[in-house]
């Protein structure tokens, strides 16, 4: 089984959304019917995520529904296809248009364009594209409407087109019908990069204008690359409220095959001082990079596969440096033509043959049933002829393989920005990269770059990726990142917690200068518990603290609770305690049950925290402990509202309730009397709670980067 699958239902349990849509509809048969090479099994699935999506959605007759989704899939995994289902699906059952804000940039457009248009529009009668359509579109667009037929409108994703779009639903006869926006890569120039300022950026602003116009619609924004979505404030306009997880098909390559136990035998090493040279002398990792990629041209050729065949040299953001390394390959590929051609006995050919042997032995490690040597050298000088260069950025002299036909079956290309997101290589089987920011990088623009993931089962053999230590360091890291909330996500899917309501936890280790995201899209912070966690501010609704104050003795009469005098035999202070109570009851009952205001102790994170402790069997059990045997503690507020839950030491009898946990996991809980700053009783009794994790215990050294919240000046946290 491919690890980048996760075997559950994508729609974490709820697949009674299923029942009320039509999953046998023209439009989503004939779409089928095109992707005849997809087994049963995925197409399947394809189609249930797409039903669980458009379950979310408004229904064709609502009023007044606005949802706001989010489908996070994998980089290079097929995303589009997802997309092209749910608008067949939505378009089966019943709605008149579909919109996809198809990226920023014209190639990604066109790209986007022709594909949907293929899925959807070839052959069949009903469904009508537009592209960057203007006022002028509307009377069309409303006859097609009004004839009971489809719109599809792919466009690009700027403030002006967005307008233009606006502009054309705004009239009454076309705005009162559920609309389904999809923005694809919803997680680049949509959000807004003004909110620290208090403003809004003109392409977030268009979009918020743009569903403003729609009585009834869902927005749902597809991305590998989650984080910033994830991230936002709740309160933002495109945080979502429901989502889904793409799982990839089977012959999928993803970061755990490059980056998990494999990973030895397709990452090879870039020395730090490696690199193109202004000289245009390239050193020794770039040229077997190189070798190894027309050793395995020669390979894929030999055994009758006749795709395209490619590399990616990614060194850099400055264009300068594009054409450096580009004249330095050129010029090595046009001196290997000529070395290729001299005799057998001259040393320089020699030299050369020598390099290929040591690539044609790399791959040997990898390759079954690797071609002799002997048979395959005499291939070489062939695919060094039909090798073509290419220099991807927006120099004159720089071309886009989204919209330039490959000419030659080997194509090397280098480049910077344009080599990231939305671009797919085709026969991509080598990478070269030693692009990264000298201090710190962000996780998902880090992960759009590794555009060698994707559909290559069948060729994965022949792939390496030559990579700095840095970096391959950087990527094993995101590896763990991704597979952290991929399954945080299901399992709350699988409860049938909705992604508002998932507490935003990423894995990052913060000494690899590795940030969630942009700071400029999302607010975020570290999350850390070792040592001591308290709730400072505790809750003061009485009704709300009288019933934790309920759940709380229930739970403590439940597991039995036994009375401890910690301290001195004589004279120590008695608590009631659970010793080694399973982690899992106070997640499920404590937590569950018991409200906090999140002000500085979210439940919702602390749970989620203990859960993975637990599921990775770091926290089977620890101590909970009722302190004082529930009996109720006054305590008065400082400035700022907050407590201290502790009781301090008291003579030589009872070290404080911070000092007896015998340096193992423990879970304290307060009952507080609250009095106000000059001492005088507050008509609430109320609860605090405490966490203890042992600070240099490696279990729990675990650092997670959560969403900002407005307080950002939480001690605990």
């Amino acid at each position: 089984m491919n690890p980048d699958r996760v075997g559950i239902d994508p729609l974490g349990g709820q697949g009674s959304q299923l029942l009320a849509l039509d999953i046998e509809g023209e439009e989503l048969n004939r779409l089928r019917s095109r992707y005849m090479d997809i087994a049963d099994q995925e197409w399947n699935e394809v189609v249930r995520t797409a039903a669980y999506l458009l379950g979310k959605c408004p229904r064709v007759n609502s009023l007044n529904t606005v949802t706001t989704g989010l489908a996070i899939g994998k980089v290079q995994s097929g995303k589009t296809l997802s997309y092209s289902a749910l608008s067949a699906l939505a378009f089966d059952n019943g709605y008149g248009v579909v919109l996809v804000l198809a990226g920023t940039k014209t190639p990604l457009l066109e790209q986007t364009f022709s594909r949907l248009t293929v899925d959807l529009v070839g052959g069949s009668p009903n469904v009508t594209p537009f592209k960057n359509p203007t006022v002028t579109d509307s009377d069309v667009l409303e006859s097609i409407l009004h004839n009971q037929r489809h719109a599809l409108i792919v466009m690009l994703k700027g403030s002006s087109r967005i307008s233009q779009v606006k502009e054309i639903f705004k009239q009454p006869s076309l705005n009162g019908k559920p609309v389904i926006i999809i923005d694809d890569e919803g997680d680049e120039a949509s959000l807004n990069t003004q909110f620290r300022k208090g403003k809004q950026s003109a392409v977030y602003r268009s979009i918020m204008s743009l569903r403003s116009v729609f009585r009834s619609h869902s927005y749902i924004a597809y991305t590998a690359t989650p984080e910033a979505n994830l991230l936002l404030g709740g309160i933002d306009g495109l945080s979502p409220d429901f989502g889904a997880l793409i799982y990839p098909g089977s012959s999928y390559c993803g970061g755990s095959v490059f980056f998990g136990e494999r990973m030895d035998e397709f990452v090879r090493p870039v020395p730090p001082q490696d690199g193109v040279a202004e000289s245009g002398i390239i050193t020794g990792s770039m040229a077997k990079a190189i070798a190894i990629f027309l050793v395995g041209a020669a390979i894929r050729h030999k055994r009758g596969e006749s795709d395209w065949h490619s590399m990616l040299i990614h060194n850099s953001s400055l264009k300068i440096e594009h054409s450096q390394a580009y004249d330095a390959v050129k010029l090595l590929i046009s001196s290997w033509k000529t070395k290729i051609g001299y005799i057998d006995s001259d040393p320089e050919k020699l030299a050369l043959l020598s390099l290929f042997k040591s690539a044609y032995d790399d791959l040997s490690l990898t390759v079954v049933n690797i071609p002799n040597w002997d048979n395959l050298k005499d291939d070489l000088a062939r695919e060094i002829w039909q090798v073509e260069v290419w220099i991807v950025n927006s120099l004159p002299s720089g071309r886009d393989p989204m919209t330039t036909s490959m000419r030659l079956p080997n194509n090397i290309f280098v480049g910077g920005n344009m080599l990231g997101r939305g671009l797919t290589i085709k026969g991509l089987a080598v990478t070269y990269i030693t692009r990264r920011a000298k201090k710190e990088t962000n996780a998902d623009t880090l992960e759009q770059r590794a555009r060698w993931f994707g559909y290559k089962e069948k060729y994965l053999d022949t792939c390496r990726i030559y990579l700095t230590e840095e970096l391959k360091s950087n990527y094993a890291e995101l590896l763990r990142h991704e597979d952290d909330f991929w399954e945080a996500l299901s399992r709350n899917m699988r409860q049938g917690i909705p992604i508002r309501d998932w507490p935003r936890m990423f894995v990052l280790d913060p000494e690899m200068g590795i940030n969630p995201t942009r700071q400029s899209v999302a607010s975020y912070r570290l999350f850390r518990v070792t040592g001591w966690k308290t709730q400072r501010r505790p809750v003061e609704d009485p009704t709300i603290a009288e019933n934790n104050l309920k759940y709380i003795r229930e739970f403590f009469v439940k597991h039995r609770a036994q009375p401890k005098v910690y301290g001195k035999s004589e004279g120590g202070t008695e608590h009631t305690v659970i010793e080694n109570c399973p982690t899992d009851a106070v997640i499920s009952e404590l937590f569950k049950n018991v409200k906090t205001d999140g002000s500085d102790w979210d439940n919702s994170y602390f749970k989620e925290y203990l859960t993975r402790l637990y599921l990775a069997g770091l926290l089977p059990s620890l101590n909970v402990l009722l302190m004082r045997n529930g009996r109720t503690e006054g305590r008065k507020k400082e400035e700022g509202g907050e407590i201290n839950p502790f009781v301090g030491s008291s003579k030589d009898n009872y070290p404080g309730d911070q000092y007896i946990h015998d340096n193992l996991p423990q879970f304290q809980v307060h009952i507080i009397g609250l009095r106000d700053r000059e001492g005088d009783p507050i008509s609430v009794t109320t609860s605090s709670f405490a966490l203890y994790l042992p600070k240099n215990d490696p279990r729990f050294n675990l650092d997670f980067v959560v969403r900002g919240q407005e307080n950002e000046n939480n001690s605990n946290i």
